[in-house]
């Protein structure tokens, strides 16, 4: 027979693991603030984040349970262990991304000086998402980690690729060669051949004739026996 004990274990079991969510997503958007703004980029194509999450969640799941199962050393199931926990730390921070797009989808006054509202706010909506039964349990949790994973991994990837371009932004640019000196029209190369039958005017210019300057005529002087 449930208790009401029972029952204020049960909530208070689901308000603190929404609680330890809510705490990673807010440490992920404190320490990586830009790398939070990339990874809500990258929940634009769901699809290929998904993708490359899977990519590297199921393998890294199979070796860590692997580790765990097969070797009887404490040290190696402690390393099978970490193997297992660092995709779900990485799926965790990274979904603080799709925190960080629900928040904005939901605007509130004071956004733009306390930008960790947006994924406070936005936690608690998906925290509510992931109470559904079954398809909370075993589609949007498990969906979440898978992307939050990769867009961590794809935005640490474009973070390195906009460092590198800056760094060749900051370069000095590369000196040109010099000009190549003008040719002197004595010389015996192509180049001063063709200048000089450039300067060198044509026949038809030199027997054109030179248009006379017009001189004002005078006028008449009167007779003086007249």
């Amino acid at each position: 027979m449930t208790t009401t004990a029972d029952v204020l274990r049960v909530l208070l079991l689901i308000l603190g693991v929404m609680l330890v969510f809510q705490a990673y997503w807010l440490v992920g958007t404190a320490l990586f603030t830009r790398l939070i703004g990339q990874a809500r980029d990258r929940y634009k194509t769901p699809i290929r984040t998904t993708l490359i999450g899977l990519a590297i969640v199921v393998p890294t799941f199979a070796l860590g349970f692997f580790v765990l199962g097969k070797s009887p050393n404490p040290v190696l199931k402690g390393a099978g262990f970490v193997i297992v926990a660092v995709p779900l730390i990485l799926g965790l921070i990274g979904s603080a991304g799709l925190c960080q797009l629900i928040g904005l989808g939901l605007p509130a006054p004071g956004d733009q000086s306390q930008n960790w509202r947006r994924v406070w706010r936005g936690g608690w909506v998906l925290n509510f998402c992931y109470l559904l039964p079954f398809a909370g349990w075993f589609v949007i949790l498990p969906w979440g980690i898978i992307s939050g994973c990769g867009a961590f991994v794809t935005s640490l990837a474009g973070n390195g690729a906009q460092q590198n371009r800056g760094r060749n932004i900051g370069r000095a640019p590369r000196r040109t060669s010099a000009p190549e000196p003008p040719a002197r029209l004595d010389d015996d190369s192509p180049r001063s051949s063709r200048l000089q039958r450039t300067q060198i005017p044509s026949d038809d210019e030199g027997n054109k004739p030179k248009p006379r300057s017009r001189r004002p005529r005078r006028p008449s002087r009167p007779n003086q026996g007249e």
